[in-house]
C-alpha cells in the first residue's frame, strides 16, 4: 500500500531535519502516527510543506529550495518543501498565496508520481486534501489538533480565504481526526464538516515518566522548605502567564515567603514578567527556567505541591495530560461553555480532582487557592489521589492510543494501515 503523509514543518521537527537526526520535540500526536507509517510494511512518501508564522512568515527552516532529507532513526526520506523565504520580502504579503499555490502544485506532481492509496494530511494542508479527495477520488484522512478561535471566524467571514478555507472542509474526507484538547472541537466540526462526514475526538496518550539518573541543577536547587507552585507553558497572554505571576506576587505582598513559584518556558512576555518580578523585589521566591528537557518535566512536578494551568483555549493540553498522569495537585479556570472550552474537561476531570477557579477576578482568586492549598497537605493528598485515578481509568498509554488511531484508519479507508 502506498500512503502519501503530508504535514507542516513543526518547529518541534526542525532541529532534526538540521541535524539529520530524527528526535523530535512536541506534536506527539503528529510524530508517533509518522514512526507508526515509518516502521510498517507499507510505500510512504513523508511531505512536509514549510509555512511560516505571522505576519513575517518566520520559521527556523530557512532553505530556500525543496529539499529531500533522510535522517538517522526515520527509515524513510522527508521532502520539505520551502517556506515564503523562497521568495524576496518585498513581495510582502504575496509571499503567503504564492507559497501555498506552489505547495499545492508540487504535492500534486508528487500525488502523479507516486500514485497513492491514501492520503495522510494535517490541518494547515487541508486544501490539498480536499483536492485529493474532490477530484482525484483517493481516501483523505485530516488530522486536526485542536480549534483555535480564527477556525471559528472561518465559519461565517467573506473573504476569499475564508470561502476557500470552508470548501476545503466540506470535502468528502474518509475520515477527520481531531485531538480533544479541551477547545471544543466536537462542537466545530459538525458545522465545518461536509454532513456525513465521520469525525472522531481523540484524548491525546499518557507518556509514561522516565526516571532521569541526573537531575537538572536548576531544579535541584529549588528550596526543599517551601510549597513549589509550577507553571508550565509559552509566555503569551493566552496561556495566563501573567495572571499566574502577578497571584503569587499577591501572596508575597503578603507576607507568604513559604511559597516559591517556578515558570518553565519561554515566549514574548518571559522578559516582562521577569521584570515586574524584579520590580517588586520577589526575585527571590522565583525560578525562571526557559527551557527543560523532557524528562526533566516530569522531575520538576515531583518537586512540586501545585501545578497551575491558565490556558484561554483548552486545559487538556500534552503539558496537562502529563502533569494529570504525575498526580498533580492541578488548579484550572473554569470552562467557557459559552465558546465550547473546556466541556470535555469538565467530563474528564470532577471536582473531587481538580480545582476550578472563574475568569472573573482570577488573580485574586488564584491566590487565594494556593494559600489554601499551602495550608491543607491533606486536601491536597485527595486532588492528587483522585485526579492519579482518573488518568489510569482514562487516558491510554501512547502506545495504545496511537494503535486506537491506525484501527480507525484502517477501518475507514478498508485497508489495514
Amino acid at each position: 500500500m502506498r500512503i502519501l503523509y503530508i504535514s507542516r514543518v513543526f518547529s518541534g521537527f526542525e532541529t532534526s531535519l538540521s541535524k539529520c537526526f530524527w528526535q523530535p520535540t512536541g506534536v506527539p500526536t503528529i510524530y508517533k502516527v509518522m514512526e507508526a507509517f515509518d516502521q510498517s510494511d507499507h510505500e510512504i512518501y513523508f511531505l512536509m510543506p514549510c509555512k511560516g508564522i505571522g505576519s513575517d512568515y518566520r520559521t527556523q527552516w530557512n532553505i530556500s529550495d525543496d529539499r529531500t532529507v533522510s535522517m538517522k532513526g526515520l527509515r524513510h526520506p522527508v521532502k520539505v518543501l520551502a517556506s515564503e523565504n523562497r521568495y524576496p520580502k518585498w513581495f510582502g504579503r504575496f509571499r503567503g498565496p504564492l507559497t501555498t499555490l506552489r505547495h499545492l502544485w508540487c504535492i500534486m506532481k508528487v500525488a502523479i508520481f507516486f500514485r497513492p492509496h491514501f492520503v495522510y494530511v494535517d490541518r494547515s494542508n487541508v486544501i490539498a486534501g480536499a483536492v485529493f479527495a474532490h477530484f482525484f477520488r483517493i481516501p483523505v484522512v485530516l488530522r486536526v489538533m485542536g480549534v483555535y478561535p480564527s477556525m471559528w471566524d472561518t465559519l461565517s467571514e467573506h473573504s476569499l480565504s475564508a470561502r476557500v478555507t470552508r470548501w476545503a472542509y466540506r470535502a468528502p474526507f474518509a475520515l477527520v481526526i481531531c485531538t480533544q484538547d479541551g477547545s471544543g472541537g466536537e462542537f466545530w466540526l459538525p458545522q465545518a464538516l461536509r454532513p456525513g462526514v465521520s469525525f472522531q475526538m481523540l484524548l491525546n496518550g499518557r507518556a509514561e515518566p522516565k526516571a532521569s539518573s541526573v537531575v537538572d541543577p536548576r531544579l535541584a536547587e529549588l528550596p526543599k522548605n517551601r510549597i513549589i507552585v509550577l507553571f508550565v507553558g509559552r509566555f503569551e497572554t493566552i496561556k495566563g502567564c501573567q495572571e499566574f505571576a502577578e497571584a503569587i506576587l499577591i501572596l508575597h505582598a503578603n507576607g507568604r515567603d513559604d511559597i516559591h513559584a517556578v515558570m518553565i518556558g519561554t515566549g514574548q512576555l518571559y522578559d516582562s514578567i521577569r521584570g515586574r518580578v524584579r520590580t517588586a523585589g520577589a526575585e527571590n521566591i522565583f525560578t525562571f527556567i526557559e527551557r527543560l528537557p523532557h524528562d526533566q518535566i516530569a522531575e520538576a512536578h515531583k518537586r512540586s505541591n501545585i501545578y497551575v494551568s491558565l490556558n484561554h483555549l483548552g486545559q487538556l493540553s500534552n503539558a496537562n495530560l502529563e502533569a494529570i498522569s504525575m498526580g498533580a495537585c492541578m488548579v484550572v479556570p473554569e470552562s467557557q461553555p459559552d465558546r465550547a472550552i473546556d466541556v470535555a474537561t469538565e467530563q474528564l476531570l470532577n471536582t473531587q480532582a481538580v480545582v476550578r477557579i472563574p475568569w472573573e477576578n482570577q488573580v485574586q482568586v488564584l491566590a487565594d487557592e494556593i494559600r489554601s492549598l499551602a495550608e491543607n497537605p491533606d486536601r491536597r493528598h485527595t486532588l492528587q489521589s483522585n485526579i492519579q485515578a482518573t488518568a489510569r481509568a482514562r487516558i491510554q498509554s501512547w502506545d495504545q492510543r496511537i494503535a486506537h488511531e491506525l484501527e480507525l484508519i484502517s477501518k475507514h479507508i478498508g485497508c489495514l494501515v
